[in-house]
């Protein structure tokens, strides 16, 4: 619960001297005074003339304080009661409706009495705070937190069932699951959704992975689980979505838990995909083979997953197939302590990548190919998801620009006047001077942490930048030339050009500890990365 401690101001002011004490003088005799003359000194002062003034005081600062500290109900409701003290004339205020009170204003110390009905959601629990304040002169403020359990099991006959998990590898598993109210298979029932939770703690099964509304049609289901830890042991619980007609919503009814184990994580080759010219230099933990891969569940798409010598980062790489051929889509070193990339490498080439015009294919989800825990799907008020890779830089088929829609290739952005700003017209630049034929353009895009702000429990860069390097090759494919230049820019609002934030590579390897372009041969490279004029 938040407290609040207050402090009693001092009232200041100035204390005027008193005289010194004097003899007593005789009276003088009635007539003989001179108004108009000189005080003798030392005499009385003259009656109401003006006194010494004090400076200002300021406002009355008062405490409040609660017993208990808070107060908990349980899911059925009821009525219970806390004292208020203080010296204030106070108001009260809340801006959850179910909490009701017996008195919203008063002066002085007062017993409190709260009203809370049963709480309808049988699958969380609820939480208001009450706001005491000083009404009218004076400072002083209390927060107090009530809070009530989950409502009680509903009179629902649904029963939920999961079986053991199939098909588990080190990364998936498969859990088939039914309920009682359709006991045929392929029968059409009245459920809303349908899904799992799951997590690495019987009482915390934090994740969900649930079917579409428009997928419950059968009461019996059968939900993958992707993203898993190798070796890991895991617990779930099937659910259904069904009307509870006595509370006039729907509602959540859960299976028993139960539990499987990841199997170890294997090596399999891949190791080409880290040979592209912009890819940064990393300290890989194999040097002759990927740590990890496999296919996707959509398409002839593949991951292929590297375990660098930190054990809080990995490079994760991305393929598709288009035209008969494997294309690698792009390749990032995700942190799982930012959870989130550091930094996504990628090409753009227009005949390579053509823009076939898919648009966008889908919503943000998880990457198949790193476990949960090393992605956030989060995002919070004023920041966007801003994308690294952008989803119209992968326009050649459906299944490209799905994967420019993993958490791995997005971190916290401010939206207005940045990712919609300045921001994307840089990546509309990029995308309009992608060279062709000889010609190819490499990119990364990443972000710097210079502080330690986060923003709803989420680690939020402090900068974005993306480094650019236009190469050329001859017929033998042999690079001849080569121009570099990058874009750095705060993460907040831009107003202006993109133009204002051009820079060098080196600056950015300097500020970000990366050595970029790694694989451009050094007498190209290092004229490439001085530069800081524009490609276009």
């Amino acid at each position: 619960m938040k407290k609040t401690f207050l402090v009693l101001g001092s009232l200041l002011g100035f204390l005027a001297c008193e005289p010194a004490a004097q003899p007593i003088k005789p009276a003088i005799p009635s007539g003989s005074e001179n108004p108009s003359g000189p005080e003798t000194p030392g005499g009385p002062e003259t009656p109401g003339g003006p006194e010494t003034p004090g400076e200002p005081s300021g406002p009355t600062t008062y405490t409040f304080s609660a017993s208990p500290e808070t107060l908990s109900f349980p899911g059925e409701g009821g009525t219970r009661t806390f004292t208020l003290t203080t010296e204030a004339v106070w108001t009260v205020s809340t801006q959850e409706d179910w909490v009701e009170l017996n008195h919203t204003a008063g002066q002085g110390d007062e017993t409190i009495s709260v009203t809370v009905p049963a709480n309808p959601d049988y699958a969380y629990a609820r939480r208001a705070t009450l706001l005491f304040e000083v009404d009218g002169e004076g400072e002083g403020s209390l927060e107090f937190e009530i809070t009530q359990e989950k409502g009680t099991a509903s009179a629902i006959n649904t029963k939920v069932y999961a079986a053991d998990a199939t098909n588990v590898t080190s990364t998936t598993a498969s859990i088939r699951c039914n309920y009682t109210d359709a006991p045929s298979e392929g029968e059409s029932v009245g459920a809303y959704d349908r899904g799992v939770y799951y997590g690495t703690s019987a009482d915390k099964l934090s994740q969900q992975a649930a079917l579409s509304s428009s997928s419950a049609t059968d009461a019996y289901f059968t939900v993958t689980l992707s993203s898993l830890e190798p070796g890991t042991t895991y617990y779930y619980k099937a659910f259904v979505t069904v009307w509870d007609d006595a509370a006039k919503k729907y509602v959540d009814v859960f299976s028993d838990v139960k539990s499987f184990t990841t199997q170890a994580g294997g090596a399999t080759a891949g190791l080409q995909y880290l040979g592209g010219y912009e890819i940064p230099a990393v300290n890989l933990k194999d040097t002759d083979k990927c740590t990890n891969s496999g296919a996707e569940t959509y398409g002839s798409t593949k991951w292929y997953q590297y375990d660098t010598g930190n054990s809080n980062q990995k490079i994760i790489t991305h393929t598709y197939s288009y035209n008969g051929k494997q294309y690698r889509n792009w390749t990032a070193l995700v942190d799982k302590t930012k959870q989130a990339p550091l930094w996504n490498a990628f090409v753009m080439q227009k005949d390579a990548y053509p823009d076939n015009g898919v648009g966008r294919t889908g919503s943000w989800h998880e990457d198949p190919g790193l476990p949960s825990s090393w992605q956030q799907c989060s995002s919070t008020s004023g920041f966007s998801r801003g994308h690294f890779v952008a989803s119209n830089y992968r326009q050649a088929t459906g299944d490209a620009n799905k994967q420019t829609f993993y958490y791995t290739n997005q971190a916290l952005q401010y939206q207005t006047s940045f990712n919609d700003g300045v921001w994307n017209s840089l990546e509309l630049a990029v995308k309009s001077n992608a060279p062709s034929g000889r010609d190819t353009l490499y990119v990364v895009v990443g972000v710097l942490y210079e502080s330690s702000k986060t923003l709803d429990g989420v680690p939020c860069p402090s900068h974005f930048y993306k480094c650019l390097m236009k190469c050329s090759f001859d017929s033998s494919g042999t690079m001849t030339a080569a121009k570099g230049c990058a874009y750095l820019f705060t993460n907040e609002a831009h107003g202006g050009s993109y133009s204002q934030g051009l820079t060098s590579i080196d600056a950015v390897e300097q500020r970000s500890g990366w050595d970029f372009f790694a694989n451009v041969p050094k007498s190209l490279q290092d004229n490439a990365e001085r530069s800081s004029a524009s490609l276009w």
